[in-house]
């Protein structure tokens, strides 16, 4: 990620995603694809109450609308939770390639993505149409 700030994540989605790695990891022999990744951020991130996240960061079930470079193609997708993820309704796992990439990110920030198949692509955050905070939706 091409980003020149410090990775800010809420109090509410490190717990939740300390919770479903801790699912994931009892119900597999094997550790699945994208939690070394997940459980690095969440170590390395700054934690910040919900209330006061910036609106312009991506958070857990965030809608966000990416930008391929440098074809300036538009993906609006939501970022979820493992148990949530849904390819065909847009919901990208925060263990995906893509997923990881942007949980903490913000608008305006560069992506580097290794997307299978399709080798590395480049993002670039163009909108956060809809973030749960922002919208006092804590619950999410």
């Amino acid at each position: 990620m091409t980003a020149t700030h410090e990775i800010r994540l809420t109090e509410s989605d490190v717990a939740r995603l300390e919770r479903a790695l801790l699912e994931l990891l009892q119900r597999s022999d094997e550790e699945p694809h994208g939690t070394a990744e997940l459980e690095t951020l969440l170590d390395s991130a700054a934690i910040v109450p919900s209330a006061r996240i910036d609106p312009q960061v991506v958070t857990m079930n965030s809608t966000v609308v990416l930008e391929a470079r440098p074809s300036l193609a538009r993906t609006t997708l939501t970022l979820v939770y493992p148990k949530d993820a849904d390819m065909e309704r847009a919901r990208v796992s925060v263990l995906s390639p893509v997923g990881g990439k942007l949980l903490g990110a913000r608008v305006g920030d560069s992506l580097r993505v290794i997307v299978p198949g399709h080798g590395e692509r480049e993002f670039r955050v163009a909108e956060l149409p809809f973030q749960p905070e922002a919208h006092g939706r804590f619950d999410l």
